[in-house]
């Protein structure tokens, strides 16, 4: 038997920092964020764009034949050999840098494929424990981080998350017309800067800060933000969703230096020049991808900017189904 599955990234808008537990549950408030689900297009072998999904195949069950997939039982005697049954994985992605939650979503891609060998993985409750159980491993590895990148993968779409003091999760989804989804993917320009950065590093600087009470205001203002954006986003009020995206990357910017430098610092000073309405890092910061707003006439003028700037623009899709298992059974 075989199973497939393929699993989308994220770019968050509102309320990073505010999904990790070190937050949520020290808050009679809880968390939120507000995040896409997003899949990026890069060139195929046609001149055509192909979907850079994560993608994770599993093949189980009986020996298999071809040699190169062959797992050999050696015995004593070195005459005989014993063909046996194997469990084969691979993946395959074409996800920039860092910022997008790819490391959240392989894991969630692997419990998926072990999910789908027995079970239907497409429930709402699956996909939650798929969710929970993803993040559950990084805290476990001792990675710190939140519960966003986990959610927006498995769920797909664009929605609201509100985390709970208690642990419990919920989902506001943003229902928007096809014509408007269209409007606000081409009023949003994606920058990959190419730096890498240990996110779980950041993690520990930001909440040193939050535990010696320096911080606190900027991570309670994120999570309003995460609300505000969500309303102005279902309103259709770019202009206000593009302001709020704009005090959250000043919110970011103070839990701790480390989420900013110079090279950033740079880029956003090129592209307020053409006139953006809001700009932030994806994710923790500190490098790795940059999401602005742009009326979409003027789409073409920041693009052509940061096309001279070091880094590299990637054209995404939102997605609306976030993980899939399909399972393929032997003929």
């Amino acid at each position: 038997m075989r199973v497939e599955a393929r699993i989308p990234v994220r770019i968050d808008f509102g309320g990073p920092w505010t999904d990790t537990p070190e937050f949520y549950e020290n808050e009679p408030k809880g968390g939120a964020t507000l995040n896409a689900a997003i899949v990026p297009l890069l060139p195929g072998g046609t001149g055509q764009c192909r979907h850079a999904y994560v993608k994770g195949s599993l093949t189980t069950g009986g020996s298999l034949l071809d040699k190169e997939k062959m797992v050999v039982r050696r015995s004593p005697d070195p005459r005989r050999e014993q063909l046996v049954q194997g469990t084969w994985v691979s993946y395959e992605a074409g996800i920039p840098s860092s910022g997008f939650g790819t490391s959240a979503a392989l894991n969630a891609l692997w419990l998926g494929l072990n999910k789908g060998v027995h079970d239907d993985a497409s429930s709402l409750e699956v996909r939650q424990l798929i969710a929970e159980k993803s993040h559950r491993i990084e805290r476990e590895l001792g990675i710190i981080g939140g519960k966003q990148d986990q959610y927006a993968a498995v769920f797909g779409g664009i929605n609201l998350f509100v985390f709970h003091q208690d642990g419990r999760v919920d989902l506001r989804e943003a229902r928007l017309s096809e014509d408007y989804l269209q409007k606000l993917e081409q009023s949003l320009v994606l920058f990959d800067t190419g730096e890498t950065r240990l996110s779980s590093k950041l993690h520990e600087f930001v909440w040193g800060n939050y535990r010696n009470g320096l911080n606190r205001a900027a991570l309670s203002r994120m999570r309003e933000i995460a609300f505000e954006m969500f309303k102005s986003l279902t309103q259709k009020d770019l202009k206000s969703f593009g302001r709020l995206m704009n005090e959250n990357w000043e919110c970011q910017k103070a839990l701790h230096p480390s989420i900013t430098n110079d090279h950033i610092e740079d880029i956003f000073e090129a592209v307020r020049q053409a006139g953006i309405l809001g700009g932030k890092a994806c994710g923790a910061g500190g490098g790795g991808g940059l999401v602005f707003l742009v009326e979409p006439d003027r789409r073409e003028k920041v693009e052509e900017i940061l096309s001279n700037l070091t880094g590299v623009l990637v054209h995404f899709k939102f997605d609306l189904e976030g993980l899939v298992v399909e399972r393929i059974e032997d003929e």
